[in-house]
């Protein structure tokens, strides 16, 4: 089977339309990992874009280019319409193919260890930070390994997280506003706030971070 073919140029960023059925947003803070990529590796990804110019695949780097000033960048034109069927899977399968796959969550936080080992902290351009890389090593290996979130930042070379106790809290979900009064007519102290619809219990001051909230 002969694999179909794309008409590649370098175009004017102007002349790229967002397709107007795109349902994916692209958030400052993944941009800002596109950015960095791009500038540190170019445009391995390139763009594809209907005929007309209109994006089928990769309207965050378009997003991230522009934001960068960059004026032309490298596409894939396909020889279809932008509401073809073939144009809208596309642009469906570039948003959605990678979620299929299977990660070895271990792998991947030796991979970005070593990433970090070479120029430390540089995780941006990777879809990781520091503090999301830590929490994955301390889930991904058992606690005989790493205790806690100190131990993974100690695992990655990265200085300690300050040690601080968070208050206990339990969630209450009521059906009808009666039940939710029921539930509070049973506790000892049963004054709390119309705007918040919490409680501390026992009572004590809010600052207390000892204390249980319910809420």
């Amino acid at each position: 089977m002969e694999a179909k073919s794309f008409t590649a140029e370098l175009v004017d960023i102007k002349q790229l339309k967002p397709h107007p059925r795109n349902y994916q947003t692209h958030p400052e803070y993944q941009l800002r990992h596109i950015q960095k990529s791009i500038e540190t590796h170019g445009f391995y990804r390139n763009v594809v874009v209907a005929k007309d110019y209109t994006i089928l695949a990769g309207h965050g780097v378009v997003e991230a280019s522009q934001r960068m000033g960059i004026d032309k960048i490298p596409v894939h034109i396909v020889d279809v319409e932008p509401d073809n069927a073939r144009a809208i899977q596309i642009l469906t399968g570039d948003n959605e193919i990678n979620n299929l796959a299977v990660v070895n969550d271990r792998l991947l936080t030796e991979l970005l260890k070593e990433i970090m080992t070479e120029d430390t902290g540089n995780l941006i351009g990777t879809g990781f930070d520091e503090s999301q890389l830590a929490s994955l090593v301390m889930i991904t290996r058992p606690s005989h390994e790493i205790k806690d979130k100190n131990e993974a930042a100690e695992w990655l070379g990265m200085p300690e997280w300050e040690n601080s106790t968070e208050p206990l809290k339990v969630i209450v979900s009521f059906e009808s506003a009666e039940n939710r009064e029921k539930f509070f007519e049973q506790l000892e102290y049963s004054n709390y706030t119309d705007s918040t619809k919490s409680i501390w219990y026992p009572y004590k001051p809010k600052d207390d971070t000892g204390s249980i909230e319910f809420v």
